[in-house]
């Protein structure tokens, strides 16, 4: 039997790049022996790691996710529910993701980008994609458009997707990436590689 040394930097760097809680988990029961998973609290964002977590920091019920989809929902919407609840637990016990009157408030959102194969082979180099801010009226992924109309109308609109710093809405898109693509990608098959 051949015997493999890892150390605790690759797997913490191993467990920042796991895409699923499955296989957080596979590794955590590997590598991390008598360590335990931290409790989720409200002070500390990072022991938010999955919707269960946030619920219970949040002292809330997880939705009835069976029943929603029996009932129709779908899997966008209810990503977007888990979405919003652990946005909520993210910001901690002083959760006010609205603008201030004076107009000053900053605010972050997770960004993404959508790329093909095609244009994945065709990059050279590394791509940079910033997090994006939202100051005074802008607002981010919640917005209402309409244009062929007798009138356009455009209104901006607050979100509860956004987040106080770019640190925690860095870590709310990377570390919910699966959630964050089932609301965004509505009838987007994943291709897994």
């Amino acid at each position: 039997m051949k015997v493999i040394e890892i150390t605790e930097i690759e797997v913490k760097a191993a467990l920042d790049v796991a895409k699923s809680e499955e296989v957080k988990n596979v590794l955590v029961a590997l590598f991390c022996k008598g360590e335990k998973k931290p409790t989720p609290t409200l002070d500390d964002y990072t022991t938010i790691r999955s919707y269960d977590d946030a619920c219970a920091a949040l002292k809330c019920s997880p939705i009835d996710e069976k029943a929603l989809r029996s009932a129709g929902v779908r899997k966008g919407i209810i990503a977007l529910i888990k979405l919003e609840t652990i946005s909520q637990a993210l910001w901690g016990k002083n959760y006010q993701p609205k603008p201030d009157a004076s107009g000053s408030s900053r605010f972050y959102f997770p960004w993404f980008a959508l790329w093909t194969e095609r244009e994945i082979k065709e990059t050279e180099g590394l791509v940079y994609i910033p997090v994006i801010d939202a100051i005074n009226n802008r607002a981010g992924f919640g917005y209402a458009y309409t244009d062929n109309a007798p009138s356009p109308a455009y209104a901006s609109v607050g979100s509860r997707l956004w987040q106080e710093s770019r640190e925690k809405a860095k870590y709310f898109g990377q570390q919910f990436i699966e959630l964050w693509f089932d609301y965004l990608m509505f009838n987007v098959k994943k291709v897994q590689e």
